[in-house]
């Protein structure tokens, strides 16, 4: 036997450069029988074959665009609201305008006392809207206050935002669905009063019509982004805050400032936008903290309210995306300020004391062994 047999006993090839090619020796110990090496296991021993196309062969996979991925998280967030209660509700709290109309007919009686006339339908429209301002408060609430800080609250931000995602795509998709989600309710609020006003009227005022439900969409674009630029700086997130700012607090220092200095210009921010629709399809008064408001508004400036509302959109949109960019993903050990006992007692359990690195301990009876009684125990006998 040869010395290159003897380094060689299996008669592998010879991968030097006089012998590149070399093929092993079938007569060898192991000779190979059936497919080649190459081919054993796998797919080609099936009888498997299928195109370029079909295996994938020729698909290139890339991060999504920006758009592609606001869509994503748009489409996420409208599964999460389909399955809220809150959603059902509120479409609900729609469907009670033409019961109360045709279950209720002393209603509309009620409202005249208020200035309300029943010989017109765009003034019809506006009674069975009366709670339109408030509710505007109260639907952006629910669907966009308490998005962001539940996306940290149950730590889902942390599973979404390390991914090849921008925060950008991520902060306003889910924007864009509670805004949608808005828009669908006022929407369907608006086609249940117009559709029972026509059951005692003939014709309608569309262009009366068409204003006031311009300046309610550029309110929900108003009142939703206030809501969702509220609910990026609270950390648990509440329905209550923004519907109490927007709602209440606002409106009524802004009534108390124009009634002292008897100065109106305040009446175009957009927390009067509801008044606004109202006072266009000829409502005397509104169901909200902004009673008297529509008798001190110039309902002539339509425009002039509509810029106002998208500018307050795009600052509360900027306002809050900062705050989300500039949001660490890590978590922030606090070491001051203490409750004052901790500087003299010190906890048994880190679980009740997670800001001292205390060492583990167990119950009484089970002490832990040293690192090195430790360390002996977890060795693998040899």
């Amino acid at each position: 036997m040869s010395a290159l047999s003897k380094l060689n006993p299996f008669n592998m090839p010879d991968r030097t450069a006089n012998n590149a090619a070399a093929e092993p020796d079938p007569s060898g110990p192991y000779p190979q029988s059936g497919p080649s090496r190459e081919e054993s296991g796998t797919w080609r021993e099936s009888g498997y074959s299928a195109t370029d196309e079909e295996a994938h062969r020729d698909v290139r996979y890339s991060i999504g665009s920006a758009a592609s991925q606001t869509l994503t998280v748009f489409m996420a967030q409208m599964k999460l609201f389909a399955k809220m209660k809150w959603t059902y509700i509120l479409l609900f709290m729609a469907l009670l305008i033409p019961a109360i109309a045709l279950g209720f007919p002393g209603f509309m009686n009620f409202l005249t006392n208020f200035g309300f006339s029943n010989a017109y339908s765009n003034t019809r429209i506006a009674g069975l809207l009366f709670f339109l301002p408030i509710m505007l408060g109260l639907v952006t609430s629910v669907m966009c206050g308490k998005q962001m800080p539940t996306e940290f609250k149950d730590r889902t931000a942390y599973l979404n935002i390390p991914l090849p995602m921008s925060r950008a795509s991520f902060y306003f998709g889910k924007y864009l669905a509670g805004f949608v989600m808005c828009v669908g309710v006022f929407m369907f609020a608006y086609s249940m009063a117009i559709l029972t006003v026509l059951s005692d009227y003939s014709t309608i005022f569309a262009d009366l019509i068409l204003e006031s439900l311009l300046l309610t969409l550029i309110g929900v674009l108003a009142y939703s982004s206030t809501a969702y630029c509220l609910g990026c700086f609270t950390k648990k997130g509440s329905s209550i805050l923004p519907f109490a700012v927007m709602s209440l607090i606002i409106p009524f220092v802004t009534m108390i400032v124009c009634t002292r200095f008897e100065e109106y210009t305040l009446t175009l921010l957009p927390f009067f936008l509801g008044e606004a629709a109202l006072g266009i399809l000829g409502a005397p008064v509104s169901g909200s903290v902004g009673l008297i408001a529509i008798a001190m508004m110039d309902l002539s400036s339509v425009w002039t309210m509509a810029a106002a509302g998208i500018a307050w959109t795009a600052a509360m949109l900027a306002i809050g995306y900062i705050r989300i960019s500039r949001r660490e993903m890590r978590w922030k050990r606090k070491h001051w300020p203490r409750p004052f006992w901790r500087f003299f007692w010190r906890s048994r359990s880190r679980r009740r004391c997670p800001m001292r690195r205390l060492p583990i301990r167990e119950p009484r009876g089970y002490p832990i062994p040293t690192q090195a009684i430790a360390k002996r125990h977890m060795t693998m006998p040899s």
